[in-house]
């Protein structure tokens, strides 16, 4: 039998001879790919190659698509940031009047006007004034959206305002087995309330608890709520989760039967029975690694 022994060395050198780049200035730090799109037996014949420039906190700051237009001209993405280094604004990418062979464009913007007109081509987010730097506002593209945004707001409950249901959980067959109640309501200042405002004034309203976990969320489209509870056992997993209109009735074995979800683990942890509105009780079995090999319907 033959042996066929092909220096590495010779590997490495055809690689590199076959993955030619652009040459770049050494002025700018950067990361140069190209990805080759079509070729012509085992000659390339279509490629894309794109720069990414960094500036000295190793931050992106100019993403360059070469000769990316279809007019064979640079497709440039700028990146900002403001005084504090957030990045504030996300740029639509400009084609150039012409192109740089991939090196950095000192202007990047300059042509966008002959490109978008003058329409706004980034979209902005508005921080609130806080070490938190949490979003206040979302502004979209375009010159359509500039009074439209996205508003975002941030609370805590009011005594009352979110119903506080608990569990009683117990293991049978080796899975948890809890029993849903409703005592009463959260105290105030017991929930993080996070709302958001889309475009059209629509709102949504998500109630968490210290630990992350999301105890209910409301839609509200300016006439009616629409709320969902999601209810946790003794283990801090999902047992129950309760549409609107389970909502105002008697826990009863019908009613979570035929509207809620409800949901069973075992000792590791993983969900074995699992029951949707109106369907039977499903069964999933795991290997020792933990994987799903098996499940069973009603």
């Amino acid at each position: 039998m033959k042996r066929i022994l092909i220096p590495i060395g010779t590997l490495l050198l055809s690689n590199l001879v076959s993955a030619q780049l652009t040459p770049l200035p050494n002025t700018e730090n950067y990361i140069q790919s190209k990805t080759y799109l079509d070729y012509s037996g085992t000659t390339p014949t279509k490629s894309s190659e794109t720069v990414q420039y960094f500036d000295g906190l190793g931050r992106p700051k100019q993403i360059i698509g070469i000769k990316a237009s279809p007019l064979g001209r640079d497709v440039v993405t700028p990146i900002e940031y403001d005084a504090f280094g957030r990045q504030v604004k996300d740029y639509l990418p400009v084609p150039q009047s012409g192109t740089q062979n991939g090196a950095i464009v000192p202007s990047p913007l300059t042509n966008a006007s002959s490109v978008y007109g003058s329409e706004k081509i980034y979209a902005e987010k508005v921080l609130e004034n806080s070490p938190l730097d949490r979003i206040h506002q979302q502004i979209q593209v375009g010159n359509d959206w500039a009074n439209k945004p996205v508003t975002f707001q941030y609370d805590t409950n009011v005594n009352g305002e979110v119903f506080q249901f608990t569990t009683n959980t117990t293991w049978v067959n080796n899975a948890t087995s809890s029993v849903l109640s409703l005592p009463g309501t959260f105290p105030a200042n017991q929930l993080y309330k996070n709302t958001v405002t889309d475009e059209d004034g629509n709102i949504s309203i998500e109630y968490k608890n210290g630990k992350g976990q999301i105890i209910m969320a409301r839609k509200h489209d300016g006439t009616l709520y629409n709320d969902t509870y999601y209810v946790y056992n003794e283990y801090d997993q999902l047992a129950f989760v309760l549409p609107q209109k389970a909502l105002f009735q008697p826990l009863t074995d019908t009613l979570l039967n035929d509207l809620c979800y409800q949901y069973r683990y075992d000792g590791r942890g993983r969900l074995v029975e699992k029951k949707l509105p109106g369907k039977g009780w499903e069964y999933m079995i795991y290997d020792k690694a933990d994987r799903l090999v098996m499940t069973q319907d009603a």
